[in-house]
């Protein structure tokens, strides 16, 4: 089933959850790619995207069964921190934050995403509910081999979203999302494109980093990362793999390092999970929605995936001691 079937399919199970009212039926609004995020010893966000500009906020409940609603003492900021021209063009493309603030660390929360059509008051989606610990220690130092307490300061990682030939925005790139998952941590980052930094480049500061074990997360360069724009519109996604810059230790800002071609995700091998990868983006072409540049490994004048970049792609084929780069 092609990506434009999946969309309409999609829609159209959503028109059989309407709103009646006589002679109009109003469609709930799509909730697609949603992921708790950015979460700290007393905030988290909720992202995702949706198919009209509308109003997001959250539901907060301290148990499943969504019975005891908890408000007090919190904070919901829709597009938290976020210029005004930057949050106007990620809620015109369908992109949203919310983030949650004044929880109590170490605490199990149940949440959901409420997305409002503002042409439609009584046009609602909701996501499904999603379970979330927050954090238990924020810890900025790591133990020395002497017993003595070192300070830890991570980088920040940028990195620009790819730009098809035929935008013709404005400002390629701005309000789309990045989110940002670091191997061994335990949730994802996240920030949108052109703020604070120049579309089409986002920024994440690695310092927000919690590792499984819910405390501070000190990286070291070299962990295997998955980038992921959330760029609107058909609901696209651009998912790529990169390896974290070595820490400078004064947190600067660093690119991702991009590891070798044919291992895609960056495991140390060339092998099925590759080549699934590679076969989604056989023939794609550099202005469709789903093209990712990643997989044009032969450059070619009209730099569409395809026979050159799949003959190179099975030269590497089964190879089993790709060096770490």
């Amino acid at each position: 089933m092609s990506f434009k079937i999946r969309i309409i399919a999609t829609r159209l199970v959503g028109l059989l959850l309407f709103c009646s009212i006589p002679g109009v039926a109003l469609a709930v609004p799509d909730t697609i790619s949603l992921r708790v995020t950015d979460v700290t010893t007393c905030t988290f966000a909720l992202v995702w995207m949706t198919d009209v500009p509308a109003v997001p906020a959250v539901e907060v409940y301290a148990d499943a069964g969504m019975t005891t609603p908890v408000t007090d003492g919190i904070t919901e900021t829709a597009m938290p921190d976020v210029a005004p021209a930057v949050a106007a063009a990620a809620t015109a493309n369908g992109i949203m934050k919310v983030r949650v603030s004044g929880l109590v660390a170490g605490t199990r929360y149940y949440t959901r995403s409420v997305t409002r059509d503002p042409a439609h008051t009584d046009s609602v989606g909701y996501s499904a509910l999603q379970e979330i610990t927050t954090a238990t220690q924020v810890k900025p130092y790591a133990t020395a081999q002497d017993g003595s307490l070192l300070g830890v300061v991570n980088d920040m990682t940028t990195m620009k979203m790819y730009i098809r030939p035929a935008d013709q925005s404005a400002v390629p790139g701005l309000g789309s999302l990045l989110l940002v998952d670091v191997a061994n941590s335990a949730w994802p980052l996240s920030a949108f494109v052109g703020d604070g930094v120049a579309a089409p480049e986002g920024v994440i500061d690695l310092n927000n980093l919690f590792g499984a074990d819910r405390i501070s997360k000190a990286v070291s360069g070299g962990e295997v990362s998955q980038i992921r724009f959330y760029r609107g519109g058909a609901f696209s996604t651009l998912l790529h793999y990169r390896r974290i810059a070595s820490r400078s230790g004064t947190g600067q800002s660093a690119e991702p390092v991009k590891g070798f071609f044919a291992d895609i995700n960056l495991d140390g091998t060339v092998d099925d999970t590759d080549f699934e990868a590679f076969k989604n983006q056989y023939r794609t072409a550099p202005d469709d929605a789903v093209y990712n540049p990643d997989f044009k490994f032969v450059q070619t004048t009209n730099g569409n995936v395809g026979a050159q970049d799949f003959t190179r792609f099975s030269r590497e084929y089964g190879r089993t001691d790709v060096p770490v780069q």
